[in-house]
């Protein structure tokens, strides 16, 4: 088990630790959109710990392997999050293991947004 926490509460924000899209099996397998689909789910679940949404998201950060793989990623993210338009980095790097194609960070609020 790796030496940190899903979520820390801090004021008004949560800050979720980075994810990359382990199966229950602990297994990365999948494309892009998989992943980013799987990271996001679980992600979502953390946030519901906490009695809150993809709507309250307000930060990703993202990692991706590839550049072309932008779009797909992209829309994958969009389907995720639906009308909801969370600020976002993405960054293209080399990930720890080989098989993940993306790793994704989230920053909510428990305050209401605005925009």
């Amino acid at each position: 088990m790796p030496h940190l926490s899903p979520a820390i509460k801090t004021g008004s924000l949560l800050f979720l630790s980075g994810q990359l899209a382990f199966d229950e099996h602990g297994e990365i397998h999948g494309d892009i959109e998989a992943q980013t689909a799987l990271i996001l789910a679980h992600q979502f679940k953390v946030l519901a710990e906490y009695g809150l949404g993809p709507e309250n998201v307000v930060k990703a950060g993202v990692w991706i392997t590839e550049r072309n793989n932008f779009q797909k990623f992209d829309g994958a993210f969009a389907r995720a999050f639906g009308d909801h338009l969370p600020t976002r980095s993405t960054v293209v790097s080399e990930l720890a293991l080989k098989e993940a194609l993306v790793e994704i960070d989230l920053v909510a609020s428990f305050e209401a947004l605005t925009r």
